[in-house]
């Protein structure tokens, strides 16, 4: 396989245009436009694999037949959301916001949604969307299954990646992570590019070992940590799937039923909001300020690299992307 792609500079206004351009020329409804494209720039400005190539692979467009968003259940602090096809990012993003309404008015807020197709893309932007709201916030997302369970070789897991956002007086702290030792997008990226991926973190479909993403991509990710990150995947699948009514391994509506989770938590629950955020500065403090394992090496607070990578690209409103993509983008926006 060859080395990675060259990159190109481009104005991030430049690109935000492109994207917007393209969502439309792909069918993205005119309403979630605004919704998809910050939630894929975010992932995009941080580097993260769930960014821009989720355009090209036409995973941001709602179902032929979706139909409004309904609220099957409510309680007095939490909500299910079937989202009847629409785009994974609109129905997670709406779901959030009902939580974060909740947790102002009951101390905690739960909203469950299902019946996505579509990614939900990088689930921190959620995760930071509520601790910007002085709320903690969880969340766990379900998805097509791709990851074997520790000791096995078939896909009976989503990627399902997990995200907590707390806040802070210095700005959210953010951390967000798939429990599949590559995230699904990741090999589709590697894919795309020709690069091959570390021989340590998915299997063929014969259940060997593999260096090549296609072959990985019809085959199995293994879940990250062995035992302990398979435990931690299962659980994510338990409380998007079954919880939910969403789909699991082995149903029929695979990839059309996909459940999330999102909780946002109101630290007043527990006590008074300042003496938590003053508390919490006053641990990361401490940590950031700790020994160091190697001279040179930097404590870095979960999210804090991506978010000042990001923060850099939009003070100078520039940044770089695959050539590839950008022209696969740019293709896709004039038709």
């Amino acid at each position: 396989m060859t080395q990675k792609t060259s990159k190109i500079t481009i104005a991030v206004d430049e690109l935000n245009s492109i994207v917007e351009k393209s969502l439309i020329a792909i069918g993205v409804p005119k309403t979630d436009i605004a919704t998809v494209k910050d939630i894929l720039m975010y992932a995009e400005l941080r580097g993260n694999n769930q960014g821009l190539v989720k355009i090209v692979g036409r995973n941001v467009v709602p179902s032929p037949d979706a139909q409004s968003i309904e609220i099957t259940k409510r309680m007095p602090c939490a909500a299910h959301y079937k989202g009847n096809g629409n785009v994974g990012m609109v129905v997670v993003k709406q779901a959030a916001d009902e939580a974060c309404d909740l947790a102002n008015t009951y101390g905690m807020g739960m909203v469950g949604t299902s019946h996505t197709s579509t990614s939900t893309g990088a689930i921190g932007y959620y995760a930071e969307h509520i601790a910007k709201q002085n709320l903690i916030g969880i969340i766990m997302a379900g998805s097509p299954k791709a990851v074997a369970i520790s000791g096995g070789i078939d896909p009976v897991l989503g990627t399902n990646p997990l995200a907590i956002g707390v806040p802070s007086k210095n700005g959210p702290v953010i951390l967000d992570l798939a429990t599949a030792a590559m995230a699904y997008f990741g090999l589709i990226q590697a894919d795309r590019r020709n690069e091959s991926i570390p021989g340590d973190v998915a299997y063929d479909q014969d259940g060997n070992a593999t260096t090549d993403p296609a072959a990985a991509l019809k085959g199995a990710i293994k879940a990250f940590g062995g035992h302990k990150g398979s435990g931690l995947a299962l659980m994510v699948e338990i409380l998007t799937g079954p919880l939910l009514g969403a789909t699991i391994f082995g149903d029929e509506d695979v990839g059309q039923n996909n459940g999330n989770l999102v909780i946002a938590i109101n630290p007043n629950t527990m006590g008074e909001t300042d003496e938590f955020l003053n508390r919490v500065d006053t641990l990361l403090g401490r940590v950031k300020t700790g020994r160091l394992a190697n001279d040179g090496q930097q404590i870095f607070l979960p999210g804090e690299r991506g978010n000042a990578e990001a923060l850099s690209k939009l003070d100078n409103n520039l940044m770089s992307i695959d050539r590839d993509l950008l022209e696969q983008l740019k293709e896709i926006a004039q038709t």
